[in-house]
């Protein structure tokens, strides 16, 4: 971790967002902490007084009395930190003299948020990708981390922003801004799986992730991966099958499924030479219809099939019955009488029970055609869907692992509310895949229907790594 601790601290360093990715057991934590006593020393060299103060965030207080605290008091340490003030706060001292206070807060409610706005020298975020098997997390958000990054303003040297993590999805907003869509002023590290965690723990933890091979991979392989809260809905859909490039094909009709609510979803496709196409799949959190429709679904359609908005016999919606409606929560009394003033095509409501919506689309996800998949989803511009159906739109389970009923009465067992915008996408999906049949035959029009230490401690030799790491 010696290298991520210098790369974070150093005044010669640019950049001051570092992301340090790991396995479980990999030191990661210990990096966190040896990288706040560097920064106080260097802090402090430049003349600038004593102590340093830092934000340390987590999803929930109770993850740093879990995990944190226990860090902390590690023999490593050799008492140099001590927590006060109910444990909210961890001091380090040497000597008598304290060189860093670190408030250890908690970030699942908008009070998490105001407290992200306290001024500090550095901040660092614990496990911000959600994580379900052996350490619950329910992660934190983009949000969460640029407002926390507007409170570091208190002067210094350098105001260093780090991460320490488990390999997250490969779509997590942490993967992206700091690997596959870098952000100005990032780097990562990403340290050798079994950097500090013995052969024995590692093979405890192979056996406790037999059967969750996303898991295994984010935890133990490291590598980024599918992260399942739950049994997954979807049931039968694979990456490496069901997705590929999937251009939308010229005067073929469009067909468009489509969820409210507080954020409506939109799920573009095609049917076309025994195939269904994905072509586009796209959400609006916390907009209306009318703002959805402006911003996304109507400028996509104008860039990439422009014939479904010219005639009203090339656009088929399959929507929500529950957008036809007067006293949804939302900018317009009935979002359905918005879209339709603004989107002409031919429309009819999906339908009403679940098994309704799920059993289309189990059928779809497990139908072939000359020896590959029917279903066809394109990686980009359906991007999340993707995303929802290789497990983000997964059951709700109990503490015993039983799946939860949604409605007791009748025994039936509906996905995680609320999940957004993973359910979102799902349910958009079932509508279209309702209508848009994989066994109905290929028609050019679709069915026309009614219109509804300073000293004293050498933090580099105390607990840095000797393997070498992959710097980006």
């Amino acid at each position: 971790m010696s290298r991520f601790i210098s790369l974070a601290t150093t005044a010669t360093e640019a950049r001051d967002e570092w992301a340090a990715f790991g396995t479980r057991g990999d030191g990661k934590t210990f990096g966190a902490f040896g990288a706040m006593i560097a920064h106080a020393q260097q802090h402090h060299a430049a003349g600038y007084p004593l102590p340093t103060k830092w934000l340390g965030a987590a999803d929930t207080f109770a993850s740093h009395v879990a995990k944190t605290h226990e860090s902390l008091m590690e023999p490593l340490w050799r008492g140099t930190w001590t927590l006060k003030d109910q444990g909210h706060v961890a001091v380090f001292s040497v000597n008598g003299d304290e060189l860093v206070h670190l408030r250890l807060l908690g970030v699942e409610d908008q009070a998490g948020m105001d407290r992200l706005r306290a001024a500090c020298h550095g901040l660092w975020f614990e496990e911000p990708a959600p994580s379900s098997v052996l350490v619950q997390s329910s992660g934190l958000s983009e949000s969460a981390w640029s407002l926390g990054i507007t409170s570091c303003r208190l002067p210094s040297y350098k105001h260093p922003k780090i991460l320490t993590l488990n390999y997250p999805d490969e779509d997590h907003w942490t993967w992206e801004r700091f690997v596959t869509k870098p952000q100005a002023n990032t780097g990562y590290v990403r340290i050798p799986p079994g950097e500090l965690a013995s052969a024995a723990q590692r093979e405890l933890w192979k056996q406790a992730l037999a059967n969750r091979p996303d898991m295994l991979r984010r935890l133990l392989l490291g590598q980024p991966g599918t992260i399942l809260l739950g049994p997954q809905v979807a049931v039968g859909f694979n990456r490496d099958t069901h997705v590929r490039p999937c251009a939308p094909i010229p005067h073929v009709p469009v067909w468009i499924g489509q969820d409210g609510g507080h954020t409506p979803t939109s799920v573009i496709g095609q049917r076309a030479e025994g195939r269904v196409r994905i072509i586009g799949a796209m959400a609006s959190e916390h907009d209306g219809m009318r703002g959805h429709c402006e911003s996304l679904l109507l400028p996509w359609l104008g860039e990439h099939a422009p014939w479904a908005l010219d005639e009203p016999d090339m656009c088929y919606v399959r929507y929500d019955p529950s957008i036809d409606t007067d006293e949804q929560a939302d900018i317009e009394t009935n979002p359905l009488r918005v879209m339709r003033a603004l989107l002409r095509g031919q429309y009819r409501p999906g339908p009403l029970s679940w098994d309704g919506r799920k059993d289309p689309m189990l059928a779809l996800l497990n139908d072939g055609h000359q020896g590959t998949p029917v279903l066809q989803i394109d990686p980009v511009q359906a991007r999340g869907l993707v995303r929802a159906l290789d497990g983000g739109w997964y059951y709700a389970q109990g503490p015993d692992g039983s799946l939860r009923r949604a409605d007791t009465a009748k025994g039936s067992v509906q996905p995680k509310k609320p999940n957004h915008p993973h359910e979102d996408y799902g349910d958009a999906f079932c509508y279209l895949v309702a209508s848009l049949a994989p066994s109905a035959p290929s028609r050019s029009k679709g069915p026309r229907g009614p219109n509804k230490a300073r000293q004293g401690f050498d933090v580099f030799g105390d607990i840095s790594g000797t393997r070498p790491m992959v710097i980006r």
